[in-house]
């Protein structure tokens, strides 16, 4: 059953408010646990907190086990939470208990959440790799100092950038399009291009290091 229009939102808590269960969880019934996503499924906002209450500490145990990163993990236990409330009318007991049936939903989000990991760190690293048709001082001192940020950083510094500048550098780091290539794709003068580039890596070299002072 899809959940009312009225709202759309679930009234998750927030990270870090996972309360430890009344009893240990290896004793909590899984018959409370399928009543209460049935009435998920029939649009009963309170379950979800409860089902939070409940499980949300061994949920989020398990993406940090997957994730070995706390802050991801509670961010992709928000995830799980909103997926569970979109999609509890699915739950089929038939296949498998409601913990197991929750802990696929945040395994297949947790691993969604590594290979976009993995993408940004090797675009990062073509990043840090790549050499500029333009080579300068200040280029080279943007490289360098990449070096020692996570691809979550660079990738908050060119959201801030203008959009020109930052789908310049978005082709020729993370796409590996040469200036020339930039520059048919976009219709833009070869000129152009080569000034956004620099002036795009100059301003992120500034972002990057004021992050450090």
């Amino acid at each position: 059953m899809s959940q009312p229009e009225s709202d759309p939102e679930p009234p998750i808590p927030f990270p870090g408010t996972v309360a430890a269960p009344v009893a240990a969880e290896r004793e909590l019934d899984p018959l409370v646990d399928a009543r209460l996503l049935a009435e998920l499924a029939a649009g009963h906002s309170g379950a979800l907190a409860e089902l939070y209450r409940r499980r949300g500490g061994a949920l989020l145990r398990l993406l940090e086990r997957i994730l070995g990163d706390p802050r991801e993990a509670e961010e992709v236990l928000q995830d799980t939470f909103v997926q569970l409330w979109k999609r509890a009318g699915r739950y089929d007991a038939a296949k498998s208990g409601p913990l197991t049936w929750m802990m696929l939903i945040a395994r297949g989000l947790a691993w969604d959440r590594l290979r976009q990991r993995n993408r940004r760190e090797a675009s990062l690293e073509r990043l840090r790799t790549a050499a500029p048709v333009e080579e300068s001082s200040e280029e080279n001192a943007f490289t360098h100092l990449a070096e020692g940020e996570s691809a979550r950083r660079v990738g908050r510094a060119l959201g801030a950038l203008p959009p020109e500048q930052r789908h310049a550098l978005e082709l020729a780091f993370y796409r590996g399009c040469t200036q020339e290539e930039i520059a048919r794709t976009t219709g833009q003068p070869l000129g152009t291009i080569k000034a956004r580039i620099r002036r795009g890596l100059l301003a992120l070299r500034a972002r990057l290091k004021d992050r450090h002072e």
